[in-house]
């Protein structure tokens, strides 16, 4: 954690984002292994973003292409479906 990190109830904010997205993943796999569509689509979206969001809070450029990519794909099944 850096002096300059946002601090929200004593952690950093990237903590509650990332059991959000963790959170949101699991909502994603349970809407989709029982067929809620296009609902899903939607909560993959928001994971997707915020896994992209935390991959540029760490820096991790592997998190930046997987989940632009995951979001393309989602958007295209909503737009294209």
């Amino acid at each position: 954690m850096h002096q300059s990190d946002p601090i929200l109830f004593g952690q950093p904010i990237d903590f509650y984002v990332k059991w959000a997205a963790t959170v949101f993943a699991l909502v994603t796999v349970y809407l989709t292994s029982h067929d809620f569509v296009p609902i899903n689509k939607y909560f993959g979206i928001l994971t997707a973003f915020l896994w992209l969001w935390l991959g540029i809070l760490w820096k991790q450029p592997s998190m930046w292409l997987l989940n632009i990519i995951m979001l393309v794909m989602y958007l295209s099944g909503i737009i294209l479906a």
